[in-house]
């Protein structure tokens, strides 16, 4: 990272040596430029501005520099490995007394008790003035808290425990026995009430947020692969359902119990195995389909009938004069060359670099690299096609990797000397019909396509017109402008579909841009939306940077279809998508990733058998990166119960959450803002009445009763109404509206959560280094302290305090200009608060041990994330970002009411259901 922090590093396992590396972490290192190009190194002076300066070694790119500087990486197999410092470092060589920051504490669970002391005695200091509206004490409110304790010595979560799991945004270690962890499938019930009235009595929907190729911890497991060969795996002959634990076996083994449709298979003479005495089967540690919850099996060749995807890919680039001015190109390209090692199975992918602005460039790359590259235009941009062989354009990751280099710097020259570009402007781009012509050339193989545009099409295949007329917010007429205003992309998408071709989508038009209408293409095929309205290079090269890399490198599936099958009783209801409700159990994608969650609704066909369980099995097909049909097993097993008290006991708020809130924003089409926030608070009552009548019926009306397991559910509803998918306060882009349902219909638990509402933490409070100070390293686990959230309200802003909020996109670091001036310089390496402003990113290396601590807590923020890795933006008092970094404290009254009155709103709903 550009502007990662470097100093003493507390991750051993991140490096290759492991502990024997760790014993010499005192002693400074260099590493070769080749080894990781995901973290830059340079030399730092803490009283000097630096700027982050990426060229042709890759990383990140600042058009404000005309040098370069040679990177230095550790760690070739991590691409988001720590960096370590490529200079004598004087701390290591002279260590300062006073380190407890990486002492081992002698009782761990002490530090709850200290954070607790901190949250008190924050309270007496000076705070801003509360809000007016203020009608309910903050402090008894319940909100998403970070356990501290988890951050540095997680807990087991084990499968079979039938017990809610832990919040995604803890860290916690999954132990699989047979069931999916939560990580791959977490259920919005874990008791499910064994018919339909008794779950409308609840109001709370019925299913799972499904991640099939979601990233374990390095603390767990990986998927077990079996292959059976061309007999393929064992499978039910009614159903279809895959073997899994939850199979029965019968006499003596011979014949097996489908636990989805209850049929009796006869087992095949090559999988037969004896039961032991309690009936199970003697190989079933042996063999992963019969003991693990999630598992692959590689798929025999009848499981496909067309050759597998290709993984071709095409890096498509805009080239117009803001694209080139902004610095996004070049940023583009430096971060692609540092990046390409690092895609999964280089040997197979094929990679093609293709550049548009009124026209679309393809480039031959000559065998002797002392000449010039061949530059083909193709200016037909109404039926655009490609007038050359298609492999002429690819080069192999592996086998052409100096051509790679060649071309990425010959393209950089190409467009420098461009007089037209850098002069006169060029500010018209065939966006449209760039697209279609990538995406024609992927039909043959499949494969991925890679956009960057700066703005919308206006001419040409897939032009569209500006319609964000300001007048239609906030009115019924405003759905208007999430409805596709032409077919092409549509066509195209579903074209791309059945070609098994992806396309991911970075957008950094600062105008109108039409994500409802081009989005779809990106959408239906399963592809991802990067947005960045208001690119700045100084702060969004480097977020840039980490999304492409994760883009280039997380496990995908390609040529997916998924099916979900349950047990009888059971039956599946519907999925919803970005696209919106799709009622078909099986679902085709052109490629699934790992940071892909999908939203799974379930419905009763028939009443449960009481005291029994519910099984539900989701099975993917699909092709890996490397050229192989596989399919991944989830399975799924819940409890059914008919005791109301005992199901809602059993509600897992996260999944709740997500469930009601997908189902609702997918209608923004079709139905007003407004009714669809009204919808979600009526639901929000209807769940918290029908507790109160149930399980509550002793409580006084005048109290608001939350369930324990719901407790956080009103905040999360809330959250919605302040980000800018639902917001009606103020003029909102329709642009920001599509990015948001984008997200928060793809989104995994973990990211959502924190998105929804983003993690307060207190700095200036853990400056004094303790025994048990937060950022300081246990050693017996090797982990770090993070310290526990504050309510995201600026009541808990001392006015000269350090704050960090982490909202899974970005780490803020917001100075009070009161803030301690020995707290500044050993932070930030600055004199004074006013020295703040120099600074456009967090330093890289502070001498002292506040900094190592606030730097160890924003790594381990990052680490366990599963593949968000954020950026972090200094921003001091008056600075011109403070106001939106006040927005993100959405429990206060910025853009509609306090979370403490829409409570109050909520209540006296509650309470008008009695009357």
């Amino acid at each position: 990272m550009a502007h990662l922090l470097k100093g003493r590093r507390l991750y051993p396992e991140l490096n290759q040596q492991g502990s024997q590396q760790a014993s010499e972490v005192n002693q400074p290192t260099t590493q070769s430029a080749a080894s990781n190009p995901f973290m830059k190194q340079q030399e730092f002076n803490p009283y000097q501005h630096t700027q982050a300066n990426y060229g042709q070694q890759g990383g990140y790119y600042n058009p404000n520099q005309q040098h370069y500087q040679q990177e230095q990486f550790q760690n070739p197999n991590n691409p988001y490995a720590n960096p370590q410092t490529t200079q004598a470092n004087p701390r290591m060589q002279n260590p300062i007394p006073d380190q407890s920051y990486h002492q081992t504490p002698q009782n761990p669970s002490s530090v709850q008790q200290q954070d607790v002391a901190k949250k008190q005695q924050a309270n007496l200091g000076p705070k801003r003035k509360p809000s007016k509206s203020k009608q309910i004490d903050s402090d008894k409110i319940p909100r998403p808290e970070f356990n501290s304790e988890s951050s540095y010595a997680p807990k087991d979560y084990l499968t079979t425990s039938y017990t809610n799991p832990p919040p995604s945004y803890w860290n916690y270690i999954t132990r699989d026995e047979g069931c999916a962890g939560p990580r791959y499938a977490r259920a919005s019930l874990y008791k499910v009430p064994v018919d339909e009235s008794l779950l409308n009595s609840t109001q709370i929907p019925f299913g799972i947020i499904l991640q099939p190729f979601a990233d374990p911890t390095p603390d767990e497991e990986t998927v077990p692969v079996v292959n059976y060969g061309e007999q393929g795996p064992f499978r039910c002959t009614r159903c279809r359902a895959y073997v899994s634990p939850h199979w029965m076996w019968t006499q003596g083994g011979a014949s097996a119990v489908c636990n989805l449709c209850k049929m009796t298979n006869a087992v095949p003479k090559e999988y037969y195995c004896p039961t032991d005495e309690t009936g199970l089967r003697r190989d079933r540690f042996e063999k992963p389909e019969l003991c693990r919850g999630v598992y692959e099996f590689a798929a025999p060749s009848i499981y496909s009938n067309r050759a597998p995807v290709t993984s071709n890919i095409i890096i498509c680039l805009d080239v117009s004069s803001s694209s080139y001015l902004s610095g996004i190109f070049h940023q583009v390209l430096s971060s692609l060359q540092s990046l390409i090692d690092y895609v999964q199975s280089p040997e197979l992918t094929k990679i093609c670099i293709a550049t548009y602005d009124t026209a679309l460039n393809l480039f031959l790359v000559p065998d002797d690299l002392t000449k010039e590259p061949t530059v083909v235009s193709i200016p037909e941009i109404d039926d655009p096609c490609v007038p050359l062989p298609i492999e002429a354009v690819f080069l192999n990751v592996q086998s052409d990797r100096e051509k790679i280099d060649y071309l990425i710097q010959k393209i950089t020259k190409y467009y420098e000397s461009n007089e037209k570009l850098t002069s006169k402007g060029v500010y018209a781009t065939c966006f449209g019909a760039a697209l279609n012509s990538c995406c024609n050339m992927l039909f043959k193989d499949g494969g991925r396509v890679l956009i960057f545009a700066s703005q919308a099409p206006v001419s040409g295949f897939g032009k569209i017109k500006r319609r964000d007329d300001y007048k239609l917010y906030g009115t019924d007429k405003e759905k208007t402008l999430y409805v596709p205003q032409v077919d092409d992309y549509d066509q195209l998408a579903k074209k791309c579909l059945e070609k098994r071709v992806c396309v991911d989508l970075f957008c950094y038009a600062p105008e109108y841009f039409d994500l409802a209408t081009i989005g779809q293409v990106c959408n239906l095929t399963g592809g991802n939306i990067y947005y960045y309205p208001n690119y700045n290079g100084n702060y969004d090269g480097e977020k840039l940077h980490y999304d492409l890399a994760r883009n280039l490198t997380r496990y995908v599936g390609y040529d997916v279809v998924m099916t979900v099958r349950t047990s009888q009783g059971l039956a599946f209801s519907e999925y919803v998508l970005p696209t919106g409700r799709r009622p078909i159990a099986d679902l085709e994608l052109s490629a699934l990733d790992a940071d892909h969650a999908l939203a799974v609704y379930f419905k009763h066909e028939d009443k449960l058998p009481d005291e029994d369980d519910v099984n539900i099995q989701a099975a993917v097909l699909y092709t890996n990166p490397y050229g192989e049909r596989m399919i991944r097993v989830i399975n799924v097993k819940l409890n059914t119960s008919k005791d109301l008290v005992n199901i809602f006991r059993s509600a897992d708020v996260e999944a709740v959450a997500q469930l009601l809130i997908k189902k609702y924003i997918v209608q923004i089409n079709s139905t007003p803002i407004k009714a669809i926030r009204d919808s979600l608070t009526s639901k929000l009552v209807d769940i918290l009445y029908n507790y109160r009548i149930h399980c509550a019926t002793s409580s006084s009306p005048a109290q608001l009763i939350l369930p324990e397991s719901l407790k956080v559910l009103p905040i999360y509803i809330f959250a919605i109404f302040k980000a800018h998918m639902l917001r009606i306060s103020g003029e909102i882009k329709p642009d920001e509206r599509s990015y948001d349902l984008h997200k928060f219909t793809r989104y995994p638990c973990n990211v959502l959560s924190n998105l929804w509402y983003p993690k307060l933490i207190s700095l200036h409070d853990i400056y004094e280094s303790k025994e048990f100070a937060a950022g300081s390293l246990v050693e017996e686990t090797q982990r770090i302290i993070v310290p526990a959230n504050i309510a995201a309200t600026d009541e808990k802003i001392d006015d000269n305090g350090i704050y960090l909020l982490d909202n899974n996109e970005t780490i803020y670091i917001y100075v009070r200009k009161e803030a301690e001036p020995e707290l500044i310089q050993s932070l930030f390496g600055v004199e004074s608060f006013e020295d703040l402003a120099q600074l456009t990113a967090f330093p890289q290396f502070v001498e002292t041990d506040y900094f190592y601590r606030v730097n160890n807590i924003i790594d381990s923020l990052r680490k366990y994330k599963n593949g968000s890795y954020q950026n972090v933006r200094i921003i001091p008092e008056k600075d011109p970002m403070e106001a939106y970094f006040m927005y993100l404290l959405m429990e206060d009254e910025r853009g509609g009411p306090s979370y403490s009155a829409y409570l109050c709103d909520v209540h006296k709903m509650i309470q008008s259901r009695y009357n």
